[in-house]
């Protein structure tokens, strides 16, 4: 089987459960968009692979409504690549924040451009930790019991303090700024006049 995450994180998706290609477009959505992001024109032509592979199979009596609904479930065999996949270290990714980037080369930056940048990024995180503090209840109430709950619970969780984490750094960050402003020096006025007395 091809070594694509996508084609992993679906068969993930349909060992929780059948789904439809729409079914799994609003779990990524609604959960798994927090820390794992595919487009809607990944999820179809990942279906069709997996399905080429015998790694899913369209579940009898799956359609439903005016529309056309195919409903997939994992296979025994797409149940033993996902197992394997399951315990391979994961891959180191590649990291991009533009945002660091920007801190990195701040001293070149217009005055206050940092500073601002980092409390934007305060708001955002701050917003993120309660819309996962709403989920992670939700999940407690609705799916309690459920076999992955745990699981999901350790990745909300992980969103939550990661999310804290960066909250604090901002704070930290800014107060850096905040005393380095104080402490450099002001440009001085009437310089010339000063240095012919």
């Amino acid at each position: 089987m091809a070594e694509q995450s996508t084609d992993y994180a679906l068969l993930g998706l349909l060992s929780i459960e059948p789904m439809s290609g729409y079914d799994i477009r609003q779990n990524f959505q609604e959960s798994l968009n927090f820390f794992w992001n595919e487009s809607y024109g990944q999820i179809y032509p990942a279906l069709k692979r997996l399905l080429a592979q015998d790694c899913i199979a369209p579940v009898a009596g799956g359609q439903n409504g005016r529309r056309e609904r195919r409903v997939y479930t994992i296979t025994a065999k797409g149940r033993a690549h996902l197992r394997r996949w399951l315990a391979q270290p994961p891959r180191p990714q590649p990291v991009r924040d533009e945002l660091l980037l920007k801190i990195f080369l701040g001293r070149l930056a217009p005055p206050g451009a940092c500073a601002g940048h980092i409390r934007r990024l305060r708001q955002q995180q701050q917003a993120l930790v309660a819309s996962y503090e709403d989920v992670e209840k939700r999940v407690a109430i609705e799916r309690a019991g459920h076999p992955h709950a745990r699981f999901w619970y350790l990745t909300l969780r992980h969103g939550i303090e990661m999310r804290r984490a960066r909250i604090r750094w901002c704070d930290e960050a800014l107060a850096a700024l905040a005393e380095s402003r104080k402490a450099s020096p002001k440009p001085q006025k009437n310089h010339s006049h000063a240095a012919a007395k």
